[in-house]
């Protein structure tokens, strides 16, 4: 039924169309401010706190990175001026490394603090090698906002990064399994420019799977102050995995308004997603070595295997400038999201039992109905003399988040903790003996909320730059039993988080910076795969510390950092205890990841532009219960990681990339918690691009090859897991702008 009115939707935004397109008033002079218009610099906009323009490039040139961002509560800036390690990947690397048969890390791990964690409905992550994925994400610089499942990234311009623990300097937040610990992703959607526009666009991808997107806008008023923006999808049909099928439909409309006083947006969306037998993730029983991986394009998703899930978001920015000196702002929204269907292996991954590769078809049944609220309320003021400025934010907020948990019937071996449907083996496939249950309900399962206020003081001296800053918070835990509903665990904490940065610039080409950052999350309730189920573990804080230079020269970016990051560790172990044997999530120890990151973007030569960037982290435990652990790598962590990427320009109408990737080789535990190795891969991606008219009208033609050579190879994901990778993959796209 909802498909019905989602696609009544969608119908309503096409309706809005011929308003966008035939409206009066429209001078075709006039330049606009969206992304895909050609221009002769890589970013050529002075903005106002919180007002994001589109980008611009010049024929494909340089339109992987821009050299601007929004750097939390301090507003906008150049990333040269952002004394922390920062990154903007524009709205060329977001249309080749996205589509929603892609796990969102695709186009993520362009930065490469970003390892790829995730799967076709997850988009899991690392950043910096802490566990991270949607929900520990910004969309506008409202948190929330994004889902754990796949993302709607054809609604979004461009994506910013902040790398490592950001608290002080974007406030409170919650998280739903992840944690935004390792750094600030922050998703800026696609807003109208300042000629009326209609896009259509169509893809072919994997086996069988066809996409229709439209994308219309137009600015009204007397002095274009009001923007109208909708983006629609329509995708249906199999990946490049044998029988695994995407379906999503949604729609998203953003509205601006800008006058000399005030910058107004607001963003809404619904969409529907489905993935059909999508199973790819693997943990290991008592094996001391993990098989050989299998073919990519193998599935094993067991008869039956389905997920879905639908919601709504809703997010408003803004800004009122009471004088020269004085503005207030306002960021709040919701996000409604329900995994109404999610038919899976049990814990997600099925268990290898030998070296042969044979497992059990074991599953269990569920659904995340979820509410998350934000709502921010703060002031900028600025004040000095000639020599010394002083530009000082306080701002107040509050998330609150609301989750409920699938309550599963007795399976067909007489528990309620999951069922048995056969065997299977990596290599030769499936032996299923029945089929599952589908049935479920759902109950509340947890409640959390949390309140801060966060001061900053920014301090500008000629040539340097201080930020000091303080972030306070209180946090507040429930567990519930998700059958009766009685309260089964409650944990309250408050924290107080220093933050600090100096940077100094001895000239227009290059910036030094040092910093100290943190992060504190609201404590960790323990899921339904440990014997501890429904404990609250305490909040763990955060701590980086970072040292950075950044170059940036004739259309040419780069940043060369060290970091040194202390964050609380929760630790699975095996353990009996009152004669309960089993695995147990507890908190022991810290983890201690340290590292050197560094990025390059933009312009390397003439026709030649170049995006990507290496990391190198030694992420390892320490302090842990007696030492047993202390030394340990942290499982799924290479110490060496990057993506490097190259396109080249001959003409105004074509273009070439190739990109790269590299993971080095890690480890994982097994059921006995001993460390098996998981090799290194190495995968490349090519592409080319057309540009040209047809019928009067642009046009853009485009083919991408991901994982080009169809390489077979395991990937370490979300601690002791590997994921089976994803084939080689085809998108062909057609874009006309009418």
């Amino acid at each position: 039924m909802r498909k019905k009115y989602l696609s009544a939707l969608i119908g309503m935004a096409l309706l809005a169309v011929p308003y966008a397109v035939l409206g009066e008033g429209v001078d075709a002079s006039q330049a606009s401010t969206d992304s895909s218009v050609k221009s002769s610099k890589l970013a050529d906009f002075v903005m106002d706190d919180l007002v994001i323009t589109g980008y611009r490039e010049k024929v494909l040139q340089g339109a992987y990175a821009r050299t601007d961002t929004t750097f939390g509560l301090l507003g906008n800036r150049e990333v040269i001026d952002t004394p922390a390690s920062a990154m903007v990947i524009g709205p060329r690397t977001v249309e080749s490394f996205t589509a929603s048969t892609l796990p969102l890390d695709k186009v993520l791990s362009v930065n490469p603090s970003i390892r790829m964690a995730g799967s076709t409905l997850h988009n899991d992550f690392t950043y910096r090698g802490i566990r991270a994925n949607g929900t520990s994400s910004l969309i506008n610089g409202i948190p929330g906002l994004m889902t754990q499942f796949n993302a709607p990234t054809y609604a979004m311009d461009h994506i910013e990064f902040i790398d490592g623990p950001s608290g002080g300097y974007t406030g409170s937040s919650i998280q739903y399994e992840s944690t935004a610990a390792g750094g600030m992703v922050n998703f800026v959607t696609k807003k109208a420019g300042d000629e009326p526009r209609l896009i259509y666009k169509q893809t072919f991808t994997g086996r069988s799977n066809l996409g229709e997107y439209i994308d219309v806008s137009k600015r009204f008023g007397s002095q274009k102050q009001w923007g109208v923006r909708i983006n629609a999808e329509n995708l249906r049909g199999e990946t490049g995995v044998k029988g695994e099928r995407v379906n999503t439909a949604s729609v998203y409309v953003n509205i601006d308004h800008k006058t000399t006083h005030h910058n107004t947006n607001l963003f809404m969306g619904y969409r529907d997603g489905e993935v059909e037998n999508g199973m790819r993730w693997f943990k290991l029983g008592n094996v001391d070595s993990l098989p050989k991986a299998p073919n990519g394009k193998n599935n094993y998703a067991f008869d039956g295997m389905y997920k879905s899930t639908y919601g709504y978001i809703l997010g408003l920015n803004h800004e009122q400038k009471l004088n020269k000196t004085t503005t207030v702002f306002f960021n709040g929204g919701l996000n409604h999201n329900n995994l109404d269907n999610n038919v899976m292996a049990k814990f997600s991954s099925y268990t290898i039992n030998n070296s042969n590769g044979d497992y059990n078809l074991e599953y269990q049944i569920g659904g995340t109905p979820q509410n998350t609220y934000y709502a921010q309320l703060g002031t900028r003021h600025e004040f000095g003399s000639p020599s010394v400025k002083h530009k000082v934010t306080v701002a107040f907020d509050k998330s609150w988040k609301e989750r409920e948990s699938g309550i599963t019937p007795n399976y067909n071996n007489g528990t309620n903790s999951f069922g048995v449907l056969g065997t299977g083996n990596l290599y030769t496939g499936l032996h299923q003996t029945g089929m599952p249950i589908t049935r479920y309900r759902t109950g509340l399962a947890a409640r959390q909320q949390m309140w801060g206020v966060t001061a900053l003081d920014e301090i500008s001296y000629k040539k340097w730059n201080l930020v000091l800053g303080i972030h306070h918070h209180s946090a507040t835990t429930n567990n519930y039993n998700n059958k009766t509903g009685n309260l089964v665990s409650s944990n309250t904490s408050s924290s107080t988080s220093p933050t600090y940065a100096i940077m100094y610039k001895p000239n227009d080409n290059w910036s030094i910076y040092g910093s100290h950052s943190e992060y504190f999350d609201a404590g960790t309730p323990v899921g339904s795969a440990y014997r501890n189920a429904g404990e609250i573990l305490p909040p763990a804080k955060t701590k980086q510390n970072e040292i950075g230079v950044k170059y940036q020269n004739n259309g040419l970016l780069t940043t060369l950092a060290l970091f040194d990051i202390k964050m609380a560790n929760n630790i699975v172990v095996n353990r009996t205890v009152a004669g309960n044997t089993g695995t147990w999530l507890l908190q022991d120890g810290q983890d201690r990841h340290k590292g050197v990151e560094w990025t390059i973007n933009g312009r390397l030569a003439k026709k030649w532009s170049i995006f990507g960037g290496a990391m190198y982290l030694n992420a390892k435990k320490e302090k842990t219960a007696g030492g047993r652990q202390d030394g340990t790598r942290v499982s799924a962590q290479p110490y060496w990681s990057g993506t490097i990427g190259v396109e080249y320009n001959p003409s105004a109408k074509w273009g070439l990339m190739t990109r790269m990737t590299y993971f080095g080789d890690s480890y994982i535990r097994n059921g006995a918690s001993k460390l098996v190795n998981v090799p290194s891969y190495t995968v490349f991606d090519a592409g080319v691009r057309y540009k040209t008219k047809w019928k009067g009208s642009s046009a853009v033609f485009s083919l991408m090859a991901y994982n080009l050579f169809n390489k077979n190879y395991w990937m370490a994901s979300r601690g002791d897991q590997v994921y089976v990778s994803t084939p080689r993959t085809y998108m062909l796209s057609v874009q006309y702008e009418l």
